[in-house]
C-alpha cells in the first residue's frame, strides 16, 4: 500500500504477540492496534519490546500499558 507521507506501507497478518516481537527485532517500525486484545495477548510481547527499548502506549491514557486491571480487555495501543 502506498502512503503519501511515508511511502510504501506493508500490512502484516499475524498474532499480536508476534507483531510486538517484530517491532522489538527491528523488522517493523511500529504496531498500532485498533481491534480488541486481552492482557494475555500482549503482556509477554510488551516485556520483550520494553527490554529492547520500545514502548507500548495505551491509546486512552497515553502512557505505558498497565496490567492486572479490573477490565482485562486492552484499550487500543501503539508499539513504537
Amino acid at each position: 500500500m502506498q502512503n503519501r507521507s511515508h511511502g510504501d506501507v506493508n500490512l502484516i497478518s499475524k498474532g499480536s504477540s508476534l507483531k510486538l516481537c517484530m517491532v522489538a527485532e527491528g523488522q517493523a517500525d511500529c504496531y498500532p492496534r485498533f481491534a480488541p486484545t486481552m492482557e494475555w495477548d500482549t503482556a509477554a510481547g510488551q516485556a520483550i519490546c520494553e527490554h529492547a527499548g520500545f514502548e507500548v502506549i495505551d491509546w486512552r491514557t497515553k502512557e505505558n500499558m498497565l496490567y492486572n486491571r479490573e477490565e482485562l480487555l486492552n484499550h487500543w495501543f501503539l508499539v513504537k
